[in-house]
């Protein structure tokens, strides 16, 4: 880490910034190190993809304003610099990137959330994000958020994101989106979420090409065996365990009317709160859900098992990350 001080910023005046497009779009071949910013970073799934893949980057900037993240940034990944609350900063200050990833906040468009859309102070985020890309022009970048993002009020907020989207970035990109769920990309786990790419526009534009699904592999092969310590049951879901296929795996203690259907085959989405591995009678341990993000085993854990669930379950998932990069042909 060459520098980890946090640091805030004035917002830039977009007024005064000049856009040399006719460079920009004649070539966006990308340089051997993949220059890669990140906002909004978490446990960096966006690095972490672009090392399975083994494609040579140069991880310029993280941003992050949860200290604990911070943390497990700096145990695992080497950012030239960590950012701090990117409301504040000046985005012309960045330094050029080829490629931009940023999973803003899924609360203020969650289905579990109060649902305020971009009323809500944090989607200043996404505002931030839009005019990250429009100061730096990065060749590619990716947003993600939850699936309610495209239904919320009848889809009026993603319509406000899109419209934000084409009107500030319209001019550069072509822009598309898509919802992939986890489990089509070889790690069972059924986590739904809405992926926005950009690519600098060409003199002959092109489609991007969403990546293929792939087949999933066994879910028993998630299970950390070697942990054989028991949980007792919480006393408010000795009920549901009724219910629950002798065959299931992983299962999510919140859902107390469901009747798990595939439990055997595909966990349910991770929450901040983690899941239940059944067959082991406990919760899932740090290294399981850690597994089901696609994450490695050699991952750092330098926080508290409290905070480690909050990171897994607001992290994009690795193994989506990674087919979306190869359909970028890096």
């Amino acid at each position: 880490m060459t520098n980890n001080t946090l640091k805030k910023r004035s917002s830039p005046d977009f007024s005064k910034m000049y856009y040399k497009q006719k460079n920009i779009v004649k070539n966006i071949s990308l340089p051997k190190v993949v220059r890669v910013g990140t906002d909004c970073s978490g446990i960096e799934a966006p690095i972490q993809a672009l090392k399975n893949l083994k494609i040579n980057y140069s991880h310029e900037f993280s941003s992050e304003i949860d200290k604990y993240a911070i943390e497990s940034i700096m145990a695992n990944y080497n950012p030239k610099t960590i950012w701090g609350d990117i409301t504040k900063r000046n985005h012309s200050l960045l330094p050029d990137i080829d490629l931009y990833v940023c999973g803003f906040p899924c609360q203020p468009f969650s289905l579990a959330g109060n649902k305020k859309g971009l009323e809500d102070e944090r989607g200043n985020i996404f505002k931030s994000c839009v005019e990250t890309i429009q100061t730096k022009l990065p060749k590619y970048f990716v947003l993600e958020n939850v699936k309610g993002l495209v239904t919320l009020e009848n889809g009026s907020i993603f319509k406000k994101v899109l419209f934000t989207l084409n009107k500030n970035l319209g001019k550069y990109y072509f822009i598309d989106w898509k919802i992939l769920n986890t489990k089509n990309y070889g790690i069972p786990q059924s986590r739904d979420r809405i992926f926005i790419v950009g690519r600098l526009k060409t003199d002959k534009i092109l489609s991007f090409n969403w990546p293929t699904p792939l087949k999933m592999k066994s879910l028993e092969r998630f299970i950390d065996f070697s942990d054989t310590r028991k949980e007792e049951i919480p006393p408010s879901r000795k009920e549901m365990f009724k219910y629950i296929p002798k065959d299931a795996k992983f299962i999510d203690l919140g859902f107390t009317n469901s009747i798990f259907t595939n439990s055997n085959k595909i966990a349910p989405c991770i929450t901040t709160k983690g899941l239940w591995c059944v067959p082991m009678h406990r919760n899932a341990n740090i290294r399981e859900l850690l597994s089901l993000q696609g994450f490695p085993k050699n991952f750092k854990q330098v926080v508290s098992e409290t905070q480690m669930k909050k990171q897994i379950g607001n992290s994009i998932s690795v193994c989506v990350l990674e087919k979306i990069f190869e359909s970028m042909n890096f």
